[in-house]
């Protein structure tokens, strides 16, 4: 919630929050919501963002969970992958929202490389996903 194509059309946002507020509040004891950060579909890879709705739930009632990173391993190996970005170097991290002054607001899905060659992957609500050098992409956390 709620679907992409909600936007488009008038009144489709309000009944999506109807929705969603009808889930909610139909938990009795404990509510769990959760989204892929990142899926293939038919050959493509996707990356989803959580639902807007969430921040519309008073703070105290919500328990941010995030597990440990999880990933698909090819069976070879690709010896010119570095080594993650170090947090503390950029102060960037998988997760994140970020943003473009050409791009738009993001969100990091991956990074590699370190020092002036550090990397970021975002995808971008509206231009997608696109890997940027972020000593030159000027990224600013959301």
């Amino acid at each position: 919630f709620p679907n992409s194509k909600s936007s488009e059309e008038i009144g489709r946002m309000e009944e999506e929050r109807r929705l969603c507020y009808v889930g909610i509040t139909r938990a009795e004891k404990q509510l769990v919501i959760s989204y892929a950060e990142q899926r293939r579909l038919y050959g493509t890879t996707q990356y989803g963002v959580p639902s807007r709705f969430i921040d519309e739930i008073p703070e105290r009632l919500i328990e941010r969970v995030r597990p440990k990173k999880q990933s698909w391993a090819p069976s070879v190996a690709f010896p010119s992958r570095q080594q993650p970005i170090n947090q503390n170097e950029t102060g960037l991290n998988i997760g994140q929202q970020v943003s473009h002054t050409k791009f738009g607001t993001g969100m990091i899905t991956d990074t590699e490389g370190s020092g002036s060659h550090a990397r970021v992957q975002v995808n971008f609500e509206e231009s997608g996903s696109k890997w940027l050098v972020v000593a030159y992409a000027k990224l600013t956390p959301c």
